[in-house]
């Protein structure tokens, strides 16, 4: 396996024809730096992609200006990834999403999708993102592996690639090298019935609702624990339909971060004659997260936890941070992007 990484060349690379972040069609001939090509796979979710990102930034100042052609590649297939893999972005890896990432980090390299029919990436092998590979200004491949250690990404003397790219730009010989790396696995075409199989078990998950009182409330909103917890309150009275639009947003965004252990409660205040109806909204929204209906004057401390803005009491929400600091909240109709985002650097900042 080894002889067959070492011995690729620019010229194995199968035709190609591919969009980039700039809305520009790439292809074999824009494989041509004149002192050495890096390819770099990256993916948007992949949280050791994302730790390399300033790394690439900063040193492409340079390597661009000493004539290496570094190209980043997303390799993953959209489809395929599963819900809890996306916990560690607020993008995914569609070609949309990529043009997102890029423009939020201010990429100054090409970012091409490779995702659909993945032609690159089965050209080269890559299983894992980050991957690097560093071809010399002859086309032959002279170093495979990481971008440097994901512990200290802005060591650039001690990374290998950095190494080997100096060696390139000085004029040296470089024999090929490589290195183990440590990433995230490469989602492909034949991954996506795997996929597909555990959002149909999702959807099959047992919704629950259960009656709580004001006593039950107060001490989930003041229970001390490390965890973050997502408060989502409506009702059947106001704006109902946004209310089950919002409940779809929050069952999709709690099935990508649950795994990193935010809790998301509902309640629903109405009357107890009507709590079939309540269940019956929760499972088409196939929200299995802790569901409680309650009535008006159970809520006191529930309602404390409103924003200030707008006249009607429902729909609202609010993230309470482990320390029972209050995060996010907002009234009316959800952003799912914002509430990506707000799960992910509460989530975020609870691990640092």
């Amino acid at each position: 396996m080894l002889a067959k990484i070492q011995n690729i060349t620019i010229k194995q690379i199968s035709e190609f024809s591919l969009l980039g972040i700039n809305y520009e069609t790439y292809t074999n001939k824009d494989l041509n730096g004149t002192n050495g090509t890096l390819l770099v796979f990256l993916s948007n979710h992949c949280k050791f992609s994302q730790t390399f990102q300033q790394f690439l930034i900063h040193s492409n100042k340079t390597w661009k200006i000493q004539g290496i052609k570094l190209i980043a590649i997303s390799p993953n297939h959209e489809k395929a990834i599963l819900p809890d893999e996306m916990a560690f972005s607020e993008v995914g890896d569609s070609f949309e999403e990529m043009v997102l990432r890029a423009e939020a980090q201010n990429y100054n390299f090409a970012y091409i999708y490779d995702g659909k029919n993945q032609i690159i990436t089965n050209s080269i092998e890559t299983k894992i993102t980050p991957s690097a590979y560093l071809f010399n200004g002859q086309g032959n491949l002279v170093y495979s592996g990481r971008i440097g250690d994901h512990e200290r990404p802005n060591d650039y003397e001690k990374s290998e690639l950095h190494q080997n790219i100096v060696k390139l730009i000085n004029k040296e010989k470089v024999v090929y090298n490589r290195t183990k790396i440590h990433g995230t696995a490469i989602k492909f075409k034949k991954d996506i019935r795997f996929a597909e199989n555990i959002t149909k078990r999702y959807a099959e998950e047992t919704v629950r609702l259960n009656y709580a009182d004001e006593r039950k409330l107060n001490f989930f909103i003041k229970q001390k624990t490390n965890y973050p917890r997502f408060f989502y309150v409506w009702s059947l009275e106001n704006n109902l339909d946004l209310a089950r639009e919002n409940l779809i947003k929050i069952s999709t965004v709690y099935k990508i971060f649950r795994k990193r252990g935010i809790k998301v409660f509902t309640d629903c205040i109405c009357k107890p004659e009507d709590q079939n109806k309540v269940h019956e909204i929760l499972k088409q929204t196939q929200l299995s997260s802790l569901n409680f209906y309650t009535n008006g004057t159970e809520v006191s401390k529930l309602v404390g936890l409103r924003s200030q803005e707008g006249k009607r009491i429902t729909p609202f929400c609010r993230i309470i941070h482990g320390d029972n600091s209050l995060g996010y909240g907002k009234n009316d109709l959800l952003n799912i992007k914002i509430l990506k985002k707000e799960f992910l650097n509460t989530l975020n900042d609870r691990s640092e």
